[in-house]
C-alpha cells in the first residue's frame, strides 16, 4: 500500500514495515523511480511517498501541512530510501540526508554523476550509512 500526504499516514501496525521514498523528483523521466521501487517490493513493505504534483503551487498552510506529513512519515518509517538522481539539484533531499544520516534507517542511492556525490558518499561513510550506486542495487538490498 502507498500512502501520500493527500491520504495521510496510517496507524502503524507492528507487523508491517514502512519505507519512506525520499529523493529527487523524476521530472520528465520515462520511468518514475518511486513506482519502480513500489512495483519491485509490493509484498514486503508499505510505502510513504512524499510526491505531491501540486508542490510548487501549495499555499503556505498547505506547504506546512505537507512538510509536517513528510517529517512524521520519515520518523514513522522503518527504512528511508533516499535516491539522488544524476541531473537533479535536490536541496530538500540534502536536508533529509542531514536529518537521518546518523540513524540506522537510511539507505542512499547516489550515482557518481550526482553533482554532490563525493560529499554525500563521504558523509555516509562517516556515519556507516549504506550507499549504493544504482536504484536496482538498493532494491536488491531491501529484498
Amino acid at each position: 500500500m502507498v500512502f501520500t500526504s493527500q491520504i495521510g499516514l496510517p496507524i502503524k501496525e507492528s507487523d508491517q514495515r514502512y519505507i519512506f521514498l525520499a529523493g529527487s523528483m523524476a521530472h520528465k523521466q520515462s520511468v518514475n523511480w518511486r513506482n519502480q521501487v513500489v512495483n519491485s517490493l509490493p509484498n514486503l513493505y508499505h510505502f510513504l511517498d512524499p510526491t505531491n504534483e501540486q508542490h510548487d503551487t501549495l499555499n503556505a498552510l498547505q506547504m506546512k501541512k505537507h512538510v509536517e506529513w513528510e517529517l512524521d512519515a520519515m520518523a514513522m518509517a522503518d527504512i528511508i530510501l533516499l535516491n539522488f538522481l544524476p541531473n537533479a539539484v535536490s536541496p530538500i533531499s540534502m536536508v533529509e540526508l542531514g536529518l537521518y544520516v546518523n540513524t540506522n534507517k537510511l539507505y542512499v542511492v547516489c550515482p557518481k554523476a550526482f553533482y554532490k556525490s563525493s560529499y554525500v558518499v563521504t558523509l555516509c561513510e562517516r556515519y556507516h550509512t549504506p550507499t549504493l550506486i544504482t536504484l536496482q542495487k538498493a532494491i536488491d538490498t531491501l529484498t
